[in-house]
């Protein structure tokens, strides 16, 4: 089982929001598109209508210059949203919707553990099942969106995926809600998934090696050329600062958060201090950054650049393109090939 990163993605996939997995894993009718084909299919006119449910698509993901043009190409886009975020700039209509303090509902982590939520603000704003549930009885889809309430939901989940859920009705859930429960669940739950054998229709597991190749960074290591005292040909690698959580949304709402860490700052080496100044702009065969404020440290290797990218404005993930690894389409945020323009009080021009 991989390591998740985000809140709820366990349970994301168990629901088949991947596209080549229906619920419970099992085969779809139909196989989906992942994000990288979305964009190209919204770019030629494929898909003509977006919603968007708490997905900051202009902002966190990369080629972000390429997904400004898909989203213009669109005829109509529909974003559900706790905060004004940067895709809400594109969005035809707006709609608030409770948060995951405000509302009951399942999360599912990376132990395989269900947690029935419960509310510690009360909102009146419409939960993200209500929106579709109203949205599908215009549409004359009432019929398959008939829930009253987030157990009905949750019901049909026990319906369509019963290898993991049929057990975890509500009433149990909440009898175990300081615990939490362990999938599968029929009559009682798993906490320990694999025992005498694998959970496969050999009792085996599968394991597959895959030869790690030399690219990039490494590659120029390799071949020694890349300590070459140029302005060109650095390597950016991104991340998370402690103050927020990826574009930021909840947490730049905080003003105490939001102090320690108002702007993205580019972190290097401290050898480049007087070669590179104090403001710089980044620039990739993809895109270029706005201007970042430069921060020397010791931290950071030679050649090697990083920042966080919390913040919209700074453009940072405009720097990386379509490259991504041949298994499941990750970006390469960690390794990026950029040239740093020294700049003074200048805007970059984006």
């Amino acid at each position: 089982m991989p390591l998740r990163g985000q809140n709820n993605v366990q349970g994301a996939c168990d629901m088949g929001c991947l596209p080549y997995f229906a619920p419970d894993y099992q085969q779809p009718k139909e196989v989906g598109l992942m994000t990288p084909q979305l964009i190209d299919a919204m770019l030629d006119g494929r898909i003509k209508a977006l919603l968007n449910m708490g997905e900051d698509i202009t902002h966190i993901h990369p080629n972000i210059n390429k997904i400004d043009k898909a989203m213009d190409n669109l005829e109509f886009c529909m974003v559900q949203e706790l905060f004004m975020t940067d895709i809400t700039q594109k969005a035809d209509i707006i709609i608030g919707v409770k948060s995951a303090y405000e509302k009951t509902g399942v999360y599912v982590n990376a132990m395989r553990r269900l947690h029935l939520s419960q509310p510690l603000v009360q909102s009146d704003l419409p939960d993200d099942w209500e929106v579709l549930t109203a949205m599908a009885a215009k549409l004359g889809d009432a019929e398959n969106f008939h829930f009253k309430t987030s157990e009905d939901v949750w019901n049909e989940v026990r319906e369509v995926a019963p290898r993991r859920f049929s057990g975890a009705a509500y009433f149990r859930l909440e009898r175990h809600r300081k615990r939490g429960m362990q999938w599968p669940i029929y009559h009682e739950d798993t906490p320990i998934l694999h025992l005498l054998d694998f959970r496969t229709d050999d009792g085996l597991g599968k394991y597959v090696y895959k030869q790690y190749e030399p690219r990039g960074m490494v590659q120029q290591i390799l071949d020694k050329n890349l300590f070459d005292g140029k302005l060109e040909g650095y390597y950016l690698t991104t991340g998370r600062t402690l103050a927020h959580y990826n574009n930021a949304a909840q947490t730049k709402q905080t003003e105490s958060l939001l102090k320690k860490h108002n702007k993205d700052v580019l972190l290097a080496p401290l050898e480049d201090e007087e070669k590179l100044g104090d403001r710089v702009i980044l620039k990739s065969q993809y895109g270029e950054s706005e201007a970042l404020t430069v921060k020397y440290t010791d931290k950071v290797k030679k050649k090697t650049l990083f920042t966080t990218f919390h913040h919209a404005a700074s453009r940072i993930n405009a720097l990386f393109g379509d490259e991504a690894d041949e298994l499941i389409w990750t970006a390469r945020f960690k390794s990026v090939k950029v040239d740093v323009i020294p700049v003074g009080d200048e805007i970059a021009c984006g």
